[in-house]
């Protein structure tokens, strides 16, 4: 496995609290003054005082065409080039060796001569007088190898400090060839949280605020990482016990942070919590009051193992899986419907869950999937027309496909393999983000183009959604795929005898017989005129609903037949063929890779060419030192529950990324793998900590200690509910129940958190799709590989559909929750007590009772006046956050 950034990852283990508070070395402001290099070179000084300067960067020299007419390859990955560009274009116009001071390279950036850019150093400055040197040596380029990184290393890798305090870095790299350098004035710094510290040009860091914040070093293009910790003044430290493992280590990086941590949640705030985190939805009037009353010292345990078993956990993971995995993308040319494949994928997700399948087998199962998976031909084909026939239905239920065994539909959308799928196997499985290396590699990861071409190669021999291969087909089946259509074809007249004249003469007849039941109605006539009329206009519709059957039934015949040939296409299988390696092509160049190279790997591996990648892919993901598999699932289901990840974004792990509690992260991880990848052990053992179960409200008044309690797992984080859960919360709240056409293969009162993907078609859109868009359901789109495409944050617009969108209004004010609890429950106490159990799952205290009796009594109990009560409980921050 390769190191990057060498000892930094086993700095990060250390125990905070065993750092000492370490003022400003002696003499260390004057390195300002200092030389950076008495003979730079071009490659080891020139270049990284370009990045330092941001000269090479996308937004300058750096980008595609340059800037006014000077470019620089981005980041100074191509010294050669660069060279060429600044000593012989426009006939070396930008360098004056006869008279150094003259040459442009110094005049534009020290504010001699006018400069795009703005003045960026003094004259007589220490990188003035590094360019002019190297100007007086001839301007050389010095041999590329000369100047090859073994690693960079930053001191002190953390310290911790205290407000106000000041500290400098010393970065040194030590290049391949045995040389070694003191380069800190050639790097660029950057603080992750700037709130926590900040640093200069110089490397002088200086703590602003409580907490601890990793500080990005670039030396070039080449990356390196320091921690810097700054704990507040001393406090009085709860005697908190911790409740596992994981409470130990939340509470010691608190406790050297000098942040208390906030108290447990009381019963009804868990019991709420749990339900939407574990199983996606609210709790019952009759749970809530059963779980207050229970006075067992471990209701909270058997609690969450009981929201586990729940279908709404498998609907809440399976959706959230799906968020990551970006069922879309499917192609109709292949018969491949697109709210029916998001529905197949999800029931498979789901049905896998609900096995409790460990998670490194779900993850084989999804990327060695094959079309056949070991079956006959004929086999495969009968389910690629069962498939069809089901699509051909617009069946609710899609049965066929759950039962597979691999989810071959992950191969069959468009760009799952080569380049773009290494993309998204990457981001969906490890948890990285490596979509900049397409063109370059990025200065904020450690990824370069071949590191991302060498590991598409082992998803680059994939044949998916394509036209069918015939040669490849046996005899039988080829027959078969040419005879289907045609006999599709036969059934064509007997659907236009089903349509144009049976149907319209049922329908007619059904219509005459209900306009003559009407009529009669109307005038009152008795009951042996109006039994006879209705059994004529019942058997008149049966007649009418037969037909329809009929037709519906030939539709799907037919379906299977014109539509199934089409599906032979989607046949995902190894193509052992030919060789096909992956390739990118960018306004930056092109680039080629030959090689099957794992992740981090150094080494190459040797695959021959009829043998599937894949499987080795996944051995990878299993070996025990595996730095991304089991830390990127752990990580997001942390995420999830706490609204932020030990890395935070959730999806961005990267050495320039560090986690806030590298020790709990490595244990979990640990248990997790000792566990065999159990997801629900994962899910018990984070809902069942002391840290999960907090409340919300800090244990401290100090802005800066909240801060630092919000970032570090010291209270709960506040978050609004996710657009599903929160659609479903306004139904339990109103009694009511989402709508869906058949289009999009959803069964009848489904829930939002069970609706698979997309949410219209052609034929029409679900009532529920507005709120979803506004509320931040991601629309899984495949060229965007970031777990943000969820959107959490809160908006206007949000605060006015609650208010006043007819659908809400229609679910408040029209025959729901109220109409049921007025006829049920005749006391007004009561009646109030039910409406908050149903919204803010606890009961009212005294001061809200006493409101809202006030208010529905001076209404005479109306049953409008509970309906603007439960409206009023629907626009709190209480019902729309997690809390």
């Amino acid at each position: 496995m390769r190191v990057f950034l060498t000892g930094v990852a086993a700095s990060l283990l250390c125990a905070w609290a065993m750092i000492p508070v370490v003022a400003n070395e002696p003499g260390s402001a004057t390195r300002a003054d200092a030389e950076l290099v008495d003979e730079p070179l071009f490659s080891r000084h020139v270049i990284p005082l370009f990045s330092r300067l941001g000269c090479n960067a996308g937004g300058c020299h750096g980008k595609v065409k340059g800037e006014n007419g000077f470019r620089l390859s981005l980041f100074g990955v191509d010294p050669a080039a660069d060279h060429a560009s600044l000593t012989r274009e426009f006939a070396g116009r930008r360098v004056n060796l006869a008279d150094p001071e003259a040459s442009l390279l110094l005049l534009k950036p020290s504010g001699g001569v006018s400069h795009g850019g703005g003045k960026l150093f003094d004259p007589g400055s220490p990188e003035h007088r590094l360019l002019r040197a190297w100007l007086e040596r001839g301007a050389p380029l010095d041999p590329r190898e000369k100047s090859q990184i073994e690693r960079l290393v930053v001191t002190p890798q953390q310290r911790t400090i205290p407000v106000g305090e000041t500290y400098p870095l010393k970065v040194e790299v030590h290049f391949r060839d045995g040389g070694s350098e003191d380069v800190t004035r050639l790097c660029r710094f950057e603080p992750v949280d700037g709130d926590v510290a900040e640093i200069d040009a110089r490397g002088i860091v200086t703590a602003k605020g409580i907490g601890d914040t990793a500080i990005v070093v670039r030396y070039g293009a080449e990356p390196a990482v320091a921690m810097a910790m700054v704990p507040g003044t001393p406090v009085e430290f709860p005697q908190v016990a911790a409740h596992d493992f994981i409470d130990e280590h939340i509470l010691a990086k608190l406790r050297a942070l000098n942040v208390p941590p906030a108290e447990s949640c009381d019963d009804a705030t868990f019991l709420r919590r749990a339900s939407l985190d574990l199983a996606g939805g609210l709790p019952d009037s009759e749970e809530v009051r059963g779980f207050l009353a229970d006075q067992s010292p471990d209701k909270r345990a058997k609690k969450i193992d009981e929201l586990l078993e729940r279908p709404g956990h498998t609907a809440l993971w399976a959706t959230k899986l799906c968020d990551i995995l970006k069922p879309s993308g499917y192609n109709a040319n292949y018969a491949l419907v697109e709210p029916a494949e998001n529905r197949r994928v999800y029931d498979w997700v789901r049905a896998r869950l609900t096995e409790n399948v460990p998670y490194d087998q779900l993850a084989e199962r999804i990327l060695t999937a094959t079309s056949q998976e070991g079956r006959s031909y004929e086999e495969w084909i009968e389910e690629a027309l069962t498939l069809a026939e089901e699509n051909a239905r617009e069946a609710r239920e899609l049965p066929a496909y759950a039962s597979r065994h691999t989810l071959d539909l992950y191969w069959q959308r468009e760009r799952s393999t080569g380049v773009k799928g290494a993309i998204q196997v990457s981001h969906a499985f490890l948890g990285l983000r490596m979509e900049c290396a397409e063109c370059h590699r990025h200065p904020h990861d450690i990824w370069s183009q071949d590191d991302l071409l060498s590991f598409a190669n082992f998803f680059n021999q994939l044949k998916g959604a394509r036209s069918p291969d015939k040669k490849a087909m046996p005899e039988a089946i080829l027959k078969m795929f040419e005879e289907l259509p045609k006999q599709a074809k036969e059934l064509d007249a007997p659907l236009k005898e089903l349509r144009d004249k049976r149907l319209k003469e049922a329908t007619a007849a059904a219509n005459k017989a209900r306009d003559e039941l009407n009529r009669a109605r109307n005038e009152k006539k008795g009951a042996e005129v109006i039994e006879p009329l209705e059994q004529e206009l019942a058997a008149r519709e049966a007649e009418r609903d037969e037909v329809a059957g009929e037709i519906a039934e030939l539709e799907a015949r037919r379906g299977r037949m014109t539509n199934g040939p089409k599906r032979f296409g989607t046949d995902v299988r190894h193509d052992d063929s030919k060789r096909d390696f992956a390739s990118v092509s960018s306004p930056l160049g092109s680039q080629k890779s030959e090689t099957f190279r794992l992740l981090g790997d150094d080494g190459s591996i040797d695959v021959p060419q009829d043998q599937d990648p894949r499987p080795l892919v996944v051995e990878w993901l299993r070996r025990p030192d595996n730095p991304f598999f089991a830390k990127a699932i752990v990580n997001r289901v942390w995420a999830h529950y706490f609204g932020r990840g030990i890395v935070d974004p959730p999806d961005h792990l990267s050495p320039l990324n560090p986690p806030s509690h590298p020790e709990l992260l490595d244990e979990l991880c640990r248990r997790f793998i000792a566990h065999k990848y159990d997801l629900r052990w994962l899910h018990r053992t984070i809902a069942n900590s002391r840290a999960y179960q907090q409340s919300s409200t800090p244990a401290t008044v100090d802005p800066a200690r909240i801060g630092a309690a919000r970032r570090n797992f010291g209270a709960f984080e506040l978050r609004r509910l996710p657009a599903e859960a929160l659609v479903d919360a306004i139904d339990h709240a109103t009694g009511t129940v989402e709508e869906f056409p058949a289009g999009l293969f959803l069964p009848e009162q489904a829930k939002a958190i069970e609706v698979a993907g997309v949410t219209s078609y052609k034929k029409g859109e679900a009532p529920l799709s507005y709120a979803f868009r506004i509320f931040g359901r991601p629309t899984r789109d495949t060229e965007v590989q970031c777990d943000c495409e969820r959107d959490a944050n809160a908006t206007i617009v949000q605060t006015l559909y609650l208010a006043n969108h007819p659908r809400v209004l229609e679910k408040i004010y029209g025959e729901g929750r109220v109409t049921r609890l007025l006829e049920a429950v005749s006391d007004d106490d009561a009646r109030i007590d039910e409406l908050y159990l149903a919204t803010l799952t606890r009961l009212p205290n005294d001061g809200e009772r006493a409101a809202c009796l006030d208010y529905v009594q001076g209404r005479e109990s109306s049953p409008r006046a509970f309906q603007d009560v439960l409206w009023s409980l629907l626009n709190t921050r209480e019902f729309v956050l997690n809390h």
